[in-house]
């Protein structure tokens, strides 16, 4: 059987980096639609929703990886519900991940088809020290923000982050003036969320590639952040007092409380694929 992948993020482009190459040894990904017995989407962007409904639309099966995550007041929401309702397997990071994918099946009328994989995220974590370099940071303290747009939240969020930098400048750490700040910061730009736009004003670093990111994040001297790497990512590469969470956001994130630790996610999922195509061989037989 053939897979199809369907990722459109930065992140999740970086975190399936390992499952693709495995996936590609063993002759299962195809990069023809057509050809694809399944189409994996990956995650909960809009454009990945958007691929999924045009697929699932002209009859194509869909597995859903990371379904059953919860950012309650994000678009993401909506999007990853919506590509689960769509799927006919869906593949969870956690127990309480899968418990949800199945509660929203019942809901809408549909029979799960649920499996706790572990979060690919957490065994694929490659750095690209290269960027403190570039950046002018080896021998410098900075902090790192990544701050995601949330509904109806940014500008009080947004000042929250501003009143932490300004706290730097208590500190007894020498910095770069130039910035205004005695601790010099990477601000990244957002995703492409609703209000991303007020968002991009105070950003002064493109996005980076997930090795390059997690590379800044490792040497930081604080992560500010709303992003699901403040739970995911982060506390494998730096003590937990130097993430300082931002808003709402992650309220509501089942990540603080599941087990984030389950190994071998990647083989993991590509057992289930295998289990799945000798369910599928063994119905055909049948019937």
């Amino acid at each position: 059987m053939k897979y199809f992948l369907v990722s459109f993020s930065r992140s999740s482009n970086g975190a399936i980096s390992l499952l693709k190459e495995k996936m590609e040894k063993l002759g299962m990904i195809t990069y023809d639609l057509e050809d694809a017995d399944y189409v994996i989407a990956v995650g909960d962007r809009w454009e990945t929703y958007d691929f999924t409904f045009h697929c699932w639309q002209a009859g194509k099966k869909i597995i859903h990886l990371w379904a059953g995550e919860c950012t309650p007041g994000c678009d993401d929401e909506i999007h990853r519900h919506a590509i689960t309702l769509m799927s006919d397997v869906q593949l969870c990071t956690n127990e309480h991940a899968k418990k949800r994918v199945e509660d929203l099946c019942k809901i809408g009328g549909k029979t799960p088809n649920a499996t706790v994989i572990g979060n690919v995220m957490m065994e694929n974590l490659v750095f690209d020290d290269r960027v403190l370099g570039e950046a002018g940071l080896e021998d410098k303290k900075y902090d790192v923000i990544l701050y995601n747009p949330f509904r109806g939240h940014i500008e009080e969020d947004i000042r929250q982050v501003l009143r932490i930098l300004m706290e730097g400048e208590v500190e007894d750490i020498k910095g770069d003036k130039d910035s205004g700040f005695k601790v010099p910061f990477i601000w990244l730009r957002p995703n492409t969320d609703r209000g991303y736009e007020y968002i991009l004003k105070y950003a002064n670093s493109p996005s980076q590639s997930r090795p390059r990111f997690l590379s800044l994040v490792k040497h930081c001297r604080k992560f500010i952040t709303n992003s699901s790497c403040a739970y995911y990512e982060a506390p494998f590469l730096i003590d937990k007092k130097q993430i300082i969470q931002i808003g709402l956001r992650n309220a509501e994130r089942e990540s603080k409380i599941a087990r984030m630790d389950i190994p071998h996610a990647s083989d993991n999922i590509i057992r289930s694929l295998q289990e799945l195509e000798k369910t599928q061989t063994k119905g055909q037989q049948n019937f």
